[in-house]
């Protein structure tokens, strides 16, 4: 038969990079870790790759599975999992970083065993704890019957204990699989992801399992296979004497659930984590339960414990922020500030990452200590993004490293200390955990939000449009199945904020289901506009000349702004021309040199200016970005501006743009049909405009505060 490309390809997996190698951008397996230590193995002539990540604790060790994925298939928990251990993992031959030698003389479970010990020697762990996911089962069986003395634990997932093929049936749908490995490498692929993520709304665990897979070959695999078949190590089960912990999904389609139980009764005293309508892989699909379970597993309660009679303890909240730009910062710390008004025995902490939390410290907050683990969404977003283009629902997508870590840490917190109550200012990652583990739940969960739903930017890409509805799907499930998840959604603005489309092909319309499942508190400004409203007060205090015209340009704290930066100061010495008395004072970020700008007459470039919003109040001109809290912020103090959406960016292009129509106020430039002549024109056009804004309220922090203390005061239900 003649190989077909796999309608699911292109609809989830999306372009794939040339077949048989790791693509350049994935030489490293994690984003959000550095390996303590890396290196390879010489087998006879064979590299096999392995790193260590973590640098204290004891060792816990991962066995590779079938050679259709390598070692990123672990990054949901091995980030996490190395802030508890020394995480050994390793690509396996004929995948990932390793070999990936020809013919079947190299492949077999001799080698693949001897391939891992050789990997423990190498990494020091004279003791460790063995993980062995699906065919690695039979490699951490073997390892613990045969170095007992090396081996603390072994923890078995979705694995079996031998691979037979002991009748005609099995014998034939063997022979199928190598056929279809031969004639139809691609569908053999598609079909094999579809598999083992059989649980629904597995979009990214199939896409990124298709680029795993796409990193070897169909003759590789082929030899890889018939490597793992046919082998038995029961009797090694039998002999194993660590404590040992058997996990499997009872709706697994690969591996079979009884295989998993066949495990549990081979190992004497074994354990049984049975994932009840889960598949194959747990660490991907169920990334806080497996990290969770393998740690309480191995390292067991703590040697110490503190725990405080609840009358003792002091009322505290932790907000979670946004650490996107500084904008969710400033609007959250004027709701905490409402809050405390209204509850001034609250202590809140807060949860986030560098530069909301430098920003945080610096306004005299609480930052928990524990935020030093967490990943950053900022370096994210910038990897991912273009020239003046950021795709904000594939940035979302691809965060799912950064997500799983943080959700883990988060999950840390909660089990260590007591709050009263947790506020999840657009926390996707706590509230997503929330409801796929709703047993974690302990404390009331207020989730903010200023947009509702993703949606796609390009009409002609179904892909896209397909990844988004699948998403909103996720979510839509997840509220409705789960409404207590959630004490409190509030949405960070007004009901004609609110798109008017659909969440995608047969889900509800996004206004109507957000009336059902949010309460309005309008806009939070971080500020009273009245306070700001003398602006000659304001220049003198910031150091500008009653006689220059002041132009502030933005874009925020992360480094994704730099083109349209680039460009501004371009236009800047035309802008000057005409007007001489301009001055400008570019705000780069902290992650962004002045170096990487034109120099010019008037022109200023500061790595960082605190409450920013002060500035543009008395600017003469702002060009910011498209972020909704600077363009507000403008809106409320009536300044003239132009903002550059940045291409692609649902939220900027979409969201931010219909509420600022609201206002009379969608002063939108695009970025890519504007060069510094016509940037310049522009901007002094609009530095002249008259300003004709509607008032923005100054409640929404207030209104959202009061939301939130009905929550801590659960006196909602008495009549």
């Amino acid at each position: 038969m003649s190989a077909q490309w796999p309608e699911r390809f292109d609809r989830i997996a999306g372009g794939l990079p040339e077949g048989g190698r790791l693509a350049p951008a994935d030489e490293v397996p994690y984003d959000t870790i550095e390996p303590a230590h890396q290196g390879f193995v010489d087998r006879d002539g064979v590299r096999i790759w392995y790193g260590v990540w973590g640098t204290d604790g004891p060792f816990l060790a991962f066995a590779p599975p079938f050679q259709i994925v390598h070692a990123e298939m672990l990054k949901a928990v091995v980030p996490w999992l190395s802030q508890h251990f020394r995480v050994i993992t390793m690509d396996p031959r004929g995948n990932g970083r390793s070999d990936r030698p020809q013919g079947q003389q190299h492949y077999a479970l001799d080698l693949y065993v001897g391939d891992f010990q050789a990997v423990l020697d190498a990494a020091g762990a004279d003791r460790a704890a063995l993980v062995g996911i699906s065919a690695a089962a039979m490699t951490v069986l073997r390892t613990a019957a045969e170095q007992p003395g090396r081996v603390s634990h072994v923890i078995t997932a979705g694995g079996f204990a031998q691979s037979m093929v002991s009748d005609a049936a099995l014998a034939a749908r063997v022979e199928a699989e190598f056929a279809c490995m031969a004639q139809d490498w691609p569908g053999y692929v598609d079909g094999f992801m579809q598999q083992i993520f059989n649980e629904p709304h597995s979009t990214k665990p199939y896409e990124d399992g298709v680029r795993f897979g796409w990193a070897t070959s169909s003759a590789v695999l082929t030899w890889c296979y018939r490597g793992w078949l046919n082998n038995d190590v029961r009797d090694a089960a039998q002999r194993v004497r660590c404590p040992t912990l058997v996990i499997h999904g009872d709706k697994d389609k690969r591996v079979l659930y009884p295989r998993g139980q066949e495990i549990h009764d081979l190992v004497p005293g074994a354990r049984l984590l049975t994932i009840a309508a889960g598949g194959h892989v747990t660490a991907v699909r169920d990334p806080v339960l497996f990290g969770r379970a393998v740690r309480d597993f191995v390292a067991g309660a703590p040697a110490r414990r503190t725990w405080t009679r609840a009358m003792a303890r002091p009322r505290r909240a932790l907000f979670i922020c946004s650490p996107i730009g500084l904008g969710h910062a400033q609007r959250d710390l004027a709701i905490a500030r409402a809050l405390r008004l209204l509850q001034p025995d609250l202590k809140i902490d807060w949860f986030t990452t560098h530069p909301a939390a430098t920003y945080l410290e610096r306004e005299g907050e609480s930052v928990h200590p524990l935020c030093a683990r967490l990943a950053n969404e900022s370096r994210h977003f910038e990897r991912l993004a273009g020239e003046h283009d950021l795709s904000a629902f594939f940035a979302l997508r691809t965060m799912d490293e950064v997500m799983a870590r943080n959700a883990l840490v988060f999950f840390d917190l909660m089990e260590a200390e007591h709050y009263d109550i947790v506020i999840g200012d657009e926390a996707w990652d706590v509230d997503y955990q929330y409801h796929e583990n709703p047993e974690l739940k302990r404390q009331p969960f207020v989730f903010l939000t200023d947009f509702v739903g993703c949606l796609p930017m390009d009409p002609a890409d179904e892909r896209e449009a397909f990844l988004c509805a699948d998403r909103n799907a996720d979510d839509i499930e997840h509220v409705g199945r789960y409404p207590g998840v959630r004490d409190a959604a509030i949405f960070i603005g007004n009901r004609d904020d609110v798109p008017e489309q659909t969440f995608g092909p047969g889900l509800p319309g996004i206004r109507d289901w957000t009336d059902r499942n949010f309460c309005y508190c309008g806009y939070a400004l971080p500020f009273d506009p009245q306070t700001l409203a003398d602006t000659e007060r304001l220049r003198a205090r910031h150091g500008y000349r009653p006689d220059e015209r002041i132009v502030v340009a933005a874009v925020g704290g992360t480094g994704v702004g730099k083109a349209l930066l680039q460009r501004i100061a371009q236009a800047f010495p035309l802008m000057k021309r005409e007007e001489p008395g301009l001055r400008m004072v570019m705000v780069a970020g902290p992650r962004l040199a002045a170096g990487d700008f034109p120099q010019a007459d008037g022109l200023e470039v500061r790595p960082y200016v605190h409450n920013l919003f002060e500035h543009l109040a008395c600017s003469d001109l702002a060009l910011v970005q498209g972020g909704l809290s600077t363009t507000m912020e403008l809106v409320a103090t009536r300044r003239p501006f132009l903002s550059f959406p940045l291409r692609n960016h649902f939220e900027q292009c979409v969201h931010v743009r219909r509420r600022l129509f609201n206002y009379d106020a969608d002063n939108s430039v695009d970025y890519a049909e504007t060069d510094a002549p016509t940037l310049a024109r522009r901007a002094l056009a609009q530095m002249h405009a008259p300003v004709r804004y509607r008032p923005v309220e100054t409640d929404g922090a207030v209104r959202a505060a009061r939301r939130i203390a009905d929550v801590l005061e659960n006196r909602h239900w008495v009549r």
